[in-house]
């Protein structure tokens, strides 16, 4: 026992130095990465989501927009072409510059869609970094 729980600490303490701490401002929108600015996250409400879910811009701190983030409800299709009943929730992840986009299933807060951007490194110097958006795209593409 006492050697399950010494690997458990080594494996805890080793993992813990290399975290992130992603924030995100609530009223300015500020993201900050281990207190470094890093972008700004742009929060506006879906259509017909009655404030319940929210579409996501995330600019450069010169305010220059790289990504939006579409938040997507349509109803499901088997094979043959007919509804199931059942309703797919994604996020459409669209690059500005290049016009790629992604998909992401779910649904997700101004945290989760910050955490998506600075953990994927997609922003390098206020750019979108392409190797990072391409490895991003291929993790995140559209089905």
């Amino acid at each position: 026992m006492k050697k399950f729980l010494l690997t458990a600490l080594i494996v805890f303490a080793s993992t813990a130095g290399y975290a992130q701490k992603i924030d995100v401002d609530k009223d300015s929108g500020l993201i900050t990465v281990d207190g470094r600015s890093y972008a700004k996250l742009i929060k506006e409400n879906a259509p017909g989501q009655l404030g319940i879910n929210k579409n996501f811009t995330i600019t450069n701190l010169a305010g220059d927009e790289l990504l939006y983030f579409v938040f997507t409800q349509e109803p499901e299709r088997n094979r043959m072409g007919y509804e199931t009943g059942k309703i797919l929730t994604y996020y459409t992840l669209n690059f500005i510059n290049s016009g790629g986009t992604g998909r992401r299933n779910g649904t997700m807060r101004a945290g989760g869609a910050a955490k998506l951007v600075a953990k994927n490194k997609l922003i390098v110097d206020g750019q979108i970094d392409p190797a990072a958006e391409k490895k991003f795209l291929l993790k995140y593409r559209n089905r």
